[in-house]
């Protein structure tokens, strides 16, 4: 491991080390290195990998910590994103960047929270499924048992830049250049 990496790791829980090092053991050394996270940049098929140092504690579809934190770029309609929060709150949609998150303690379990939530969007299952499906892959998965949606991207991965984003319309008007004052 790189000096960086243990410097920055060397004092965190027992729990977020072992998931720095396991992750810089697959993706190599992390691009960022802060007090509190480490990032990847592109460790494909991801578009970005976060491990935080802090935990966010979750409870479905049992209790466990949250720290890894697995992007892609995906267009997610407005009508999708409640959908998307009911089946799972570890999910995160940055609509206006054309991103979606799935943060879970173990990088298998967000590529099935990411899988599943595509699934969603495209509106082959609904919410309950989801959960359903989520709960029954969970339980397969940490009995060693193969699941497909743990083992990567059951759908091809957008590529960076291809209009995944939503950058809204406005509706104030803008203000003209120069001359005035803003508020």
């Amino acid at each position: 491991m790189t000096d960086t990496l243990d410097r920055v790791v060397g004092d965190w829980p027992a729990e977020a080390s072992a998931a720095a090092r396991r992750t810089a053991a697959r993706y190599g050394p992390p691009d960022e290195a802060m007090p509190s996270r480490l990032v990847w940049n592109h460790p494909l098929p991801w578009k970005r990998l976060v491990v935080n140092r802090d935990p966010v504690e979750h409870r479905f579809p049992q209790p466990h910590q949250d720290r890894i934190e697995g992007w892609v770029d995906l267009e997610v309609p407005r009508e999708s994103t409640a959908d998307l929060t009911a089946f799972n709150g570890s999910i995160r949609v940055e609509r206006t960047r054309g991103e979606l998150a799935a943060t879970c303690d173990v990088e298998a379990i967000n590529f099935l929270a990411v899988n599943l939530a595509h699934d969603l969007v495209e509106g082959r299952i609904d919410v309950a499924e989801a959960r359903r499906e989520y709960t029954e892959m969970v339980a397969g998965h940490l009995m060693g048992r193969a699941q497909p949606y743990t083992s990567g991207f059951a759908f091809a991965a957008v590529t960076a830049g291809a209009g995944t984003a939503d950058e809204d319309e406005p509706v104030a008007p803008v203000p003209a250049r120069g001359g005035g004052s803003r508020a």
